[in-house]
């Protein structure tokens, strides 16, 4: 049976109910609540906008780029985590081998996915735990470009030796000097040695955050970044599954980080990510559509395949913190489900 023909369809519906498929979407995006088409948009024209410039400084030797157009993008992102963080989460969560076909990149290269791609990842992931944690809406955007750049020193070494780099120590070792690409980075309103003090710190020199708690400025703000770059690289290129990544990062924060800031992370990326798919005790496969802070075990789903991979004509939306008698018994990977139920929630 093939499960993905004739699929592309948009669901909406209330938790713990059946859910009726509307008319099958098309490339006009025509049946989409107009916060998904402003995501979809504004998350694949930041990749292209930083893809140039990320070009563009690697091979300049003096000249700065105007930056403007990158930073207007990241207060839009903003905006829109403010009112439906879920499709830019999805995407940030998705497979870069789907996030490279969907952009239509030109001779896409390892930078394409270490730099550039993991840069906009790390963004989004970094504003939404911003957000939620009260950070000053004045400081959003030096979190937003500081992740941006959480990669830019790798722009130094060649593709051949980045694609044969998969542990995150190594990577952050290459990751380190970034500076004098910040340094081309023309933008206003913003002091740029910010943003390269926010990346020495949580790119450069992590191990000074053993005193950061929740409320430190700048310190703050760099814990934020560093714990959303390693899950991404993680999740993405070292492909653990989130449990997998939570668990190492958890590890890792267990010896300098206060429990309170753990319990943050986790329960704001979750180990089960908003957009990601699951196995349930059931054999069905689920979309996980909503987080349930406190109770990360036990996301709200929306059950897209039958026990026997077959698609579900009417998906259930369910909430498991409800259904004692369901549980995830372990995260599934994979592009084609991410492409055909990109838009289901």
């Amino acid at each position: 049976v093939n499960v993905f023909s004739d699929l592309k369809k948009s669901f909406w519906g209330k938790e713990d109910e059946e859910i009726n498929p509307s008319s099958q979407m098309n490339q006009a995006h025509g049946n989409l609540p107009e916060i998904f088409v402003e995501s979809e948009k504004i998350y694949f024209d930041s990749i292209i906008s930083f893809r140039n410039i990320c070009n563009y400084i690697k091979e300049s030797n003096s000249e700065s780029i105007d930056c403007q157009v990158l930073m207007n993008s990241i207060s839009k992102i903003i905006q829109i985590l403010k009112k439906d963080e879920r499709l830019l989460l999805t995407l940030a969560n998705a497979p870069y081998t789907f996030i490279l076909k969907k952009a239509e990149l030109q001779q896409p290269s390892i930078i394409d996915t270490s730099v550039v791609i993991h840069g906009i990842n790390v963004m989004i992931y970094s504003l939404k735990i911003s957000l939620d944690i009260g950070i000053y809406e004045s400081r959003l955007p030096y979190v937003g470009l500081a992740a941006l750049a959480s990669h830019l020193g790798l722009l130094e070494h060649e593709n051949e030796q980045l694609s044969q780099i998969d542990d995150l120590s190594k990577l952050r070792e290459l990751a380190r000097d970034s500076e004098k690409y910040i340094k081309k980075m023309a933008t206003e309103n913003i002091h740029l040695e910010s943003i390269i003090q926010l990346t020495q710190i949580s790119v450069e020199n992590p191990q000074i955050l053993s005193r950061t708690n929740l409320r430190e400025g700048m310190y703050q703000y760099a814990m934020v970044i560093k714990l959303c770059c390693d899950f991404e690289i993680l999740t993405h290129k070292s492909k653990y599954s989130p449990i997998e990544a939570m668990k190492k990062l958890r590890d890792e924060m267990d010896s300098f980080f206060h429990p309170d800031i753990i319990k943050m992370f986790f329960d704001k990326l979750s180990i089960y990510p908003l957009g990601s798919f699951v196995k349930l005790s059931s054999q069905e496969t689920a979309k996980i559509v909503k987080i349930n802070e406190s109770f990360i075990m036990r996301p709200i789903v929306l059950i897209v395949l039958d026990e026997e991979g077959i698609e579900k004509p009417k998906p259930a939306k369910i909430n498991l913190r409800e259904k004692f008698n369901l549980h995830i018994k372990h995260s599934v990977i994979d592009e084609q489900l991410t492409e055909h139920f990109l838009y289901m929630f």
